[in-house]
């Protein structure tokens, strides 16, 4: 059971990347049926067959647009990568398969094909997950295996250079700017661990005397991106910037990386989208090479 609870990739898909998915599934199942017309589809008159058969991979690509596009962005809280299991993407993937049952009872009814009852329904919902099903997990699992093992290695080889160099000691002081120019907040960089977004503030997570602290201040990340790269400050993903001076390891999972920073419990991710960029500041500012 403990396979269902690993974090496993997770981003939301942009319109162009749903319609490239939705459009090569659609067009796998739409072939699949017509070449092995399996479910009593090769009762269907010749004449009528290939379309109405075409039918299914149509409804297969409107499912998948459907949830990807809508309701994914619909429930934000649920569908979050930091949250994201192997166990999530397995429903999700059953939830697409359980949409496309629907849009396929309702056709096979409205073109005779089915009557229109629980059982209909039944029949219909178990065809299509016998069919979707297997390749699923497999999928699912084999994406997993060797996401988790290309970025333990990665970790790993980064978190050894990592432990090899000393730290700088870093003096200057730091100011996080607020729209509200009242509300600016100065600190050292020996005290900065991560700022993380929080709506529309950012919340600035930093130690007084090793214990940590918190506190928001109304701005965003982008804001402060190219202003605090110099003092090793570097984004680490969507809704993270943390002070790499105060990493002390770095460990791999399916979704990545994540740091352990000094004086904090809570580890921070490492996107696969700004990973290179952390690579590239470690060699240059730790003296690693690649």
């Amino acid at each position: 059971m403990d396979f269902f609870k690993q974090p496993y990739p997770f981003e939301l898909a942009s319109w162009i990347d749903s319609l490239k998915l939705a459009s090569a599934i659609g067009v796998f199942i739409a072939v699949f049926l017509l070449i092995f017309q399996p479910f009593g589809l090769e009762e269907i008159p010749a004449s009528y067959k290939p379309w109405m058969i075409s039918v299914y991979g149509g409804i297969t690509f409107i499912a998948i647009l459907v949830f990807q596009q809508v309701i994914m962005r619909a429930f934000p809280n649920f569908f979050r990568e930091q949250d994201w299991t192997t166990g999530k993407e397995i429903v999700e993937n059953l939830s697409i398969l359980l949409l496309i049952a629907i849009g396929n009872f309702y056709y096979t009814s409205w073109i005779g094909g089915i009557r229109p009852t629980i059982m209909g329904f039944l029949f219909l919902f178990f065809a299509t997950v016998l069919i979707g099903i297997f390749p699923i997990v497999t999928l699912i699992f084999v994406h997993y295996t060797k996401s988790l093992k290309r970025n333990l290695r990665e970790a790993q080889t980064l978190d050894t250079s990592l432990q090899s160099k000393s730290r700088e000691n870093l003096t200057a002081q730091l100011t996080i700017s607020s729209q509200y120019k009242e509300e600016n907040f100065s600190l050292s960089p020996q005290q900065l661990l991560w700022i993380s977004a929080a709506d529309n503030y950012i919340e600035v997570n930093y130690v007084v005397n090793t214990k940590p602290n918190k506190k928001l201040i109304r701005n965003n990340l982008s804001n402060l991106e190219k202003e605090f790269y110099p003092h090793g400050i570097l984004r680490t993903h969507r809704s993270y910037m943390v002070n790499m001076h105060k990493a002390s390891h770095i460990q791999g999972n399916a979704q990545g990386y994540r740091l352990k920073l000094e004086n904090a419990v809570e580890t921070v991710p490492v996107s696969r989208k700004y990973a290179p960029a952390i690579t590239e500041w470690m060699n240059q500012q730790l003296d690693i090479r690649p």
